[in-house]
């Protein structure tokens, strides 16, 4: 049986990595799977693999720091579907300049330029504010949805990753405010905070770093995760964070 099998899906990023292997998940799991990013080449390539393997998908090419477009992604999910049961917000990253290229070492917190935090903030925190920004009146409207959101062990641990950390431990908030927010509602709201994901990005992050041997897990552990918060956990569960790492 397949447990998502009528509902409409929206998974940010997912022109690849941790995005992409949740697409393909969700899509097994019988949902119409709208994938969105930047790159349509890279949403082309998931869309390809979700139908030859025989799920429903469409692609939406779409810049999330920009309201606007998050709001025709959202009318256009709308108009074409008639509903939003699943918002997956996995849009976001690190640039490698994070890292000094020299000593190997975080920027520490009075080395960042406004520009750099700007950035970083935005693509990581600010992406999610605005799908659930713009996707929750949908689901109220309906009186149900789920949303997860993708933080990280760096919101969840004393880290040297500055406005990345930072970033993601605003997810991890803003998740919990959601869901206090919209339980009245019949939406839930939970995230996941992967360690270590072996993923392209990662992957060249790594090599810049000097860390190419270091042990990672892999996206589709964290789909896995996501999947379990749609379709396994219990209703009344919200508000909560699956950490997918060890503090040891």
């Amino acid at each position: 049986m397949m447990r998502l099998e009528g509902k409409t899906a929206i998974i940010t990023g997912a022109g690849r990595g941790i995005g992409r292997e949740t697409a393909l998940a969700a899509a097994k799991e019988g949902a119409v799977t709208v994938c969105v990013a930047r790159t349509q080449a890279d949403l082309d390539e998931t869309v390809r693999l979700i139908e030859e393997n025989g799920g429903k998908a469409v692609s939406l090419s779409r810049d999330l720091t920009d309201a606007s477009q998050v709001q025709s992604m959202v009318d256009i999910v709308v108009e074409k579907f008639g509903r939003i049961d699943i918002l997956v917000n996995n849009a976001g990253g690190y640039p490698s300049e994070i890292y000094d290229k020299i000593g190997r070492q975080a920027i520490k917190i009075w080395e960042w330029s406004e520009e750099q935090w700007d950035q970083i903030i935005k693509t990581n925190l600010k992406i999610p504010f605005l799908c659930i920004n713009k996707v929750i009146p949908v689901m109220i409207q309906q009186q149900s949805g789920d949303i997860v959101s993708i933080s990280s062990r760096m919101g969840r641990i004393a880290s040297q990753m500055g406005a990345y950390a930072v970033a993601k431990g605003g997810i991890i908030t803003m998740t919990k405010t959601t869901a206090i927010q919209t339980q009245e509602f019949g939406i839930r709201a939970n995230a996941v905070a992967p360690g270590i994901v072996d993923t392209p990005g990662q992957r060249v992050y790594n090599h810049n770093v000097g860390q190419d041997d270091i042990s990672m897990g892999s996206a589709a552990d964290v789909a896995n995760a996501v999947m379990y918060l749609l379709c396994d956990a219990p209703k009344i569960m919200t508000g909560q964070v699956l950490d997918l790492f060890t503090t040891v």
